[in-house]
């Protein structure tokens, strides 16, 4: 393929402005040398260029091939022209410092799709013979490779995924790195906007605290935020109602559109949208290609969820939802420094449920889980919000009362103690408690751990009376 009209004569490592008092005729013999390379290689070649020592183009000119005007390039890096950039072992065509013959490069399209060159460069050199930049030339064998199309796109697609999961895999946690590979995904494939979204599992309870991802994971910045909004809730809610898992490109507004969902075990679908200005510029190969790269950020997402589960459960009680014995006793040791700093005291408050194996033992195990469900309401509805509430195992729950002393937390034990917890089991029950309490005083120092002591002998104490009574342990740790 012949190139357009090439008008703009290559620069060169030597200036062409001589300084006073060299040679006439060697400047001639230089400029008519590369009139020469210019000439030839317009009869073969589908691109010529020449960089500078920094990569950057000094002259390009090229034709149909690639779409580009002869002096959109001048000044900018070659490796814009490249789809992976330091991804593979074989040099970069435009900053080599060896000759580079009959190469196969994918390089861009002024579209923002790709063509399949066969590359031929060579390095410069100063007067002084150093390396001054590389000047060389192009030849579209796309058709050729189009015969072939298959194995061709297979290879680039995998070495677009294989790309942006190593860009992932570079930070210490992979979620962390969906950004940057979103990012680079989009611009390797042209796109100019895009989405990524994880939809919030169904189900949250009060356990989940602060821990769930925002819905947004990333999307590109765009000046067109009215479109982003619109393609956003495209992706939420479909206009059919079904939710689709196969890519699809849409026209939108004079965008196409990729639209794709990937399903995912332990979390809600995560979908994706990219999208090009004009329409017919995406091909299902570019949309197959989305496809599996978000099948990669939706495995990131999954284990974050997994990871993110595995701390809960070591925090919580997955019956309750309530704090379990570990968590009730880590928050509290991380509040005990500030009401030392503010002087104040707190009181923890063990509580056991009365003849609570009669309920297992007479509507069964299921019933005894739904009393205990129902308790652990009872007992959350029952304190401030910057108190603890936790289950520290069987029919045992513990409250602590942030900065509440003695007395306090006395009349909250005797309420407890007094009216019991209403359930339902098969038919309506009054569950009575046996309540220990622990009052910790700023002045002693005592830790948690002591604290828990204390109370749960109080609560035996209780359960060994008969139950249905609170009982204070007034003997304290020294500091």
């Amino acid at each position: 393929m012949k190139c357009g009209s090439m008008n703009t004569m290559p620069s060169s490592p030597a200036s062409e402005s001589s300084p006073p008092g060299q040679d006439g005729k060697l400047m001639d013999a230089l400029l008519a040398s590369r009139r020469r390379w210019k000439s030839l290689t317009q009869l073969v070649a589908d691109f010529i260029f020449e960089t500078d020592t920094e990569g950057r183009f000094t002259f390009f000119e090229a034709g149909p091939a690639l779409g580009w005007n002869d002096q959109e390039l001048i000044g900018e890096e070659g490796t814009r022209l490249l789809p992976c950039v330091n991804s593979t072992p074989a040099p970069n065509p435009f900053k080599t410092r060896n000759v580079i013959r009959s190469r196969r490069c994918w390089i861009k399209r002024a579209d923002s799709s790709f063509g399949c060159m066969l590359v031929y460069a060579t390095p410069l050199l100063s007067p002084d013979g150093h390396h001054a930049g590389v000047r060389g030339l192009g030849i579209d064998v796309s058709d050729e490779v189009g015969s072939n199309a298959d194995l061709a796109v297979a290879r680039l697609h995998s070495e677009i995924v294989r790309r942006i999961t190593a860009t992932m895999r570079s930070r210490a946690l992979s979620r962390l790195g969906i950004p940057p590979a979103f990012d680079e995904l989009a611009a390797m494939l042209g796109a100019v906007g895009g989405i990524l979204i994880s939809e919030s599992p169904e189900g949250k309870t009060e356990s989940d605290e602060d821990d769930s991802d925002d819905e947004i994971v990333h999307r590109l910045q765009t000046s067109t935020p009215s479109f982003d909004t619109m393609v956003e809730e495209m992706l939420r809610h479909p206009a059919d109602g079904n939710l689709s898992f196969e890519p699809e490109i849409r026209q939108i507004e004079g965008h196409d559109v990729i639209l794709c969902r990937s399903r995912v075990r332990y979390n809600a679908p995560a979908a994706m949208a990219l999208w090009r200005n004009n329409v017919g510029v995406w091909s299902q190969d570019d949309a197959n290609l989305a496809d599996a790269a978000l099948a990669t950020f939706a495995s990131a997402l999954e284990m974050s969820a997994l990871n993110r589960a595995l701390a809960r459960n070591a925090r919580f009680d997955p019956l309750t939802g309530m704090l379990n014995r570990n968590g009730l006793l880590t928050e509290i040791s991380r509040r005990l420094p500030r009401l030392d700093r503010e002087r104040l005291s707190g009181t923890l408050l063990i509580i056991g449920l009365d003849r609570f194996s009669d309920i297992n033992a007479r509507f069964g195990f299921e019933a005894g889980d739904s009393a205990l469900q129902q308790v652990a309401s009872y007992l959350r509805d029952a304190i401030r919000p910057t108190d603890l509430a936790g289950r520290l195992g069987g029919d045992i729950f513990g409250l602590w009362l942030d900065g509440a002393d003695h007395f306090v937390a006395a009349e909250r034990a005797e309420a407890f103690c007094q009216h019991g917890a209403a359930i339902f089991v098969a038919e309506p029950i009054t569950l009575t408690f046996s309540v220990g309490l622990a009052a910790r005083n700023w002045e002693t120092g005592e830790s948690v751990e002591s604290l828990i002591d204390r109370a749960s002998f109080a609560m035996r104490s209780v359960k060994l009376a008969g139950g249905a009574r609170w009982h204070t342990s007034l003997e304290e740790s020294s500091p």
